[in-house]
């Protein structure tokens, strides 16, 4: 086998490290557009209202106050984010329960008819009936006007479904007959065998229905008509269009008030992902390969 030149080994050395410093240079770019925002909405909900009187775009503090927090502690918005906490929290855990035994059921090769059942389900990624048909249904089951109509629909999401199936499917099978053999049956062996091997998967999963639930928006201004059942998204929304009274003080709301609302907005998915994301890499990469 001939060698190539080490001229030639000189250039592609020198080629691959101008990549590198280019690919370098285009992430850091990437990462400071994507900061910026963010470090200005914190920055902005410390401020006094001085500070951002005629829409100044703060990045170096000039103030620090805990008022526009304590201001929202004292408001109505905090009954929004307690709206969405229960949404997230109740919807999430459902989801999960629903998902993590359909996932393991669909995983296992000896169940009849689960090709079928597998097409069908992913139909679901492909038609959607339509927001009407979707709003007739809720309305028949009597979810109008009721934080569930946020809840019930969305219990099992046909994406986290496939994953949460292929990453099972990756189990080996000596696995789960050895349980079968020391006595467990199909509930004691997705619960001591399976979940414990599916952490990676199940925690991602789990951040991204929290996620959804979370951010569930255009749901509840469709159905609900109760203003002390909005979530904080749809209050939120009203208050970055508002320009006075949303305290009901008539005070005026400057931005830094809107952006320590939006802080609080942000803050639950801040908190939960770095305890999951070290699983995200391992879990979607097994999770999303097919068999």
């Amino acid at each position: 086998m001939k060698r190539k030149p080490a001229s030639n080994r000189i250039r592609e050395s020198g080629a691959r490290k101008i990549f590198r410093v280019f690919n370098a240079l285009f992430l850091a770019a990437v990462c400071i557009v994507i900061i910026i925002p963010i470090w200005n909405v914190i920055v902005t909900s410390f401020a006094e209202d001085k500070d951002v009187m005629g829409g100044v775009y703060l990045l170096i503090p000039k103030s620090f106050t805990l008022k526009n927090y304590i201001r929202i502690f004292n408001s109505g918005y905090m009954r929004g984010f307690w709206n969405s906490m229960f949404v997230a929290v109740v919807g999430t855990g459902l989801a999960m329960l629903i998902t993590v035994p359909l996932g393991y059921a669909l995983a296992q090769k000896k169940l009849i008819g689960r090709k079928i059942i597998m097409r069908l389900i992913s139909i679901t990624l492909v038609f959607d009936a339509g927001i009407m048909p979707f709003y007739i249904l809720i309305k028949s089951l009597g979810l109008i006007d009721s934080r569930w109509s946020l809840i019930v629909p969305f219990m099992i999401s046909t994406f986290n479904l496939i994953i949460v199936k292929n990453f099972m499917t990756s189990i080996p099978e000596s696995l789960i007959e050895a349980a079968k053999l020391d006595g467990c049956n199909d509930l004691m062996t997705l619960i001591r065998v399976v979940i414990p091997l599916s952490v990676p998967i199940l925690s991602a999963v789990m951040l991204f229905y929290f996620v959804s639930f979370w951010n569930r928006y255009t749901e509840a201004v469709m159905f609900i008509n109760n203003s002390s059942k909005y979530t904080l998204q749809v209050m939120l929304r009203s208050l970055v269009f508002q320009s006075d009274g949303s305290l009901g003080e008539g005070n005026i709301v400057y931005d830094n008030m809107k952006m320590a609302v939006m802080v609080l907005g942000m803050l639950p998915v801040l908190v939960i992902y770095p305890f999951v994301q070290r699983y995200f890499v391992s879990g979607l990469m097994v999770g999303g390969v097919k068999e």
